[in-house]
């Protein structure tokens, strides 16, 4: 259920946002801040009442003072200010309503009470939010509704007709202009802590995969400078073969010493940082699989592309290839990959073998048969295809898992 037809997020979404730990402990203390504030106010607003002799205002204000400072104590020590703002809105109303129908010097107006009340939907919108600041801000609807529409209005000083009759019209209004305010700033701080966590997350994945790279350099110098040292008994031997005239241990030979060096992985598959960083890593990684990737690339160092979503983009397709793999036995175990750029296209091709039959959903994307699904992989590689006005497919041919990108990057 959405809170408004194009409304990017749920009723529960929300509430689950101002429910976060973080989110409470930064609402408390501005909750904390602005009761304070009423709390002054409402001590300052005994002196002129104490000097006119009117004890109903003191009595009114001085229990104010007392509502508000029990409730900020509470909100400090239990950390719980949605419930008392909620209820520390319906006990104020509650003190109000007893204040109008008490009030019997009808030459003190109340017109700065209702105005308050008036603006109470924005204040309890922004300190608990849309949802349960809406339900706070419920109980001046309920106020005026009986003050002004019932039998109550008997009761209090005299109002004109546009007071009686539209007040609680009004207080609507502002009660879903207030909603719809704080519902956006609410909706921005969602999307802004859920960006934050995803860049957050990718410089971890980048800086894991950095210090990847940094190991398969480490390794590919230490097999080369033992291969270096070498390389003369290598030579000698495959000339004492050479001068016997033993070819075939000369061809064995050199076989061998060729296996040996595709122990040093490659790094450099085009001129792409990312890309080659990613390729580097994930070669390393099928080689402890005991198979070989098969790469073409061709993608330039600078492109229209954020570096986040080519690194998503590749990983998550390399990543999941790589998966697939170790329920493949090793003999049939390979990966194709195929990424370039030319000039105004970036294309991303991939097949690997499958241990398993693909079905795929509505929307295109493979259906996870993990336990507990997942499927962000592929869902990220499509969202990413249509951020930059491409399309991403993915189909099984037999017992090959195909992936198709195509992105315009200009």
């Amino acid at each position: 259920m959405k809170l408004f037809i194009k409304s990017r997020f749920t009723i529960s979404q929300l509430m689950e946002f101002e429910k976060n730990p973080d989110v409470v402990n930064q609402k408390c203390k501005t909750t904390c801040i602005v009761l304070l504030g009423f709390i002054v106010y409402s001590i300052i607003s005994v002196i002129p009442s104490l000097m006119r002799g009117y004890a109903h205002g003191v009595v009114t204000n001085v229990f104010i003072a007392i509502l508000f400072s029990t409730a900020a104590l509470l909100i400090h020590i239990e950390k719980k200010n949605i419930f008392y703002v909620v209820t520390g809105t319906y006990a104020l109303n509650v003190l109000l309503f007893i204040h109008f129908i008490m009030e019997t010097d009808w030459t003190m107006g109340m017109d700065a009470f209702w105005l308050f009340i008036l603006i109470t939907p924005f204040i309890t919108d922004y300190l608990v939010g849309p949802v349960y600041g809406t339900i706070a801000a419920f109980s001046g609807l309920l106020l005026s509704i009986a003050l002004f529409h019932t039998d109550m209005n008997l009761y209090l000083q005299p109002y004109g007709l546009n007071m009686t009759q539209w007040y609680s019209t009004i207080y609507i209004v502002v009660m879903i202009s207030a909603a719809a305010i704080v519902y956006e700033l609410t909706a921005y701080q969602i999307e802004k802590r859920d960006s934050d966590e995803k860049i957050a997350y990718y410089e971890r994945e980048r800086v894991k995969k950095l210090k990847e790279q940094l190991s398969i350099y480490e390794n590919n110098e230490h097999t080369i400078r033992k291969y270096k040292h070498d390389l003369r008994h290598y030579n000698r031997v495959l000339a004492g073969y050479i001068e016997e005239k033993d070819y075939d241990k000369a061809a064995n030979y050199l076989k061998e010493f060729d296996s040996l060096l595709e122990t040093v992985t490659a790094v450099s598959f085009c001129d792409n940082q990312i890309v080659n960083e990613l390729l580097t890593i994930y070669a390393s990684r099928c080689q402890k699989l005991g198979f070989k990737l098969r790469v073409k690339a061709s993608v330039p160092e600078k492109f229209p592309m954020e570096e986040l979503d080519l690194t998503s983009l590749l990983a998550n397709a390399m990543e999941n290839a790589l998966e697939a793999q170790e329920k493949v036995p090793e003999k049939e175990r390979s990966i194709q990959v195929e990424i370039n750029y030319d000039g105004k296209k970036l294309k991303l091709f991939t097949k690997n073998p499958c241990a398993i039959i693909n079905t795929f959903g509505e929307d295109g994307l493979p259906v996870s048969t993990r336990e507990i699904p997942s499927g962000i992989g592929t869902e990220q590689i499509k969202e990413i295809s249509e951020k930059y006005s491409g399309i991403a497919s993915f189909t099984q041919e037999g017992d090959f898992f195909i992936l198709r990108a195509i992105m315009t990057c200009v």
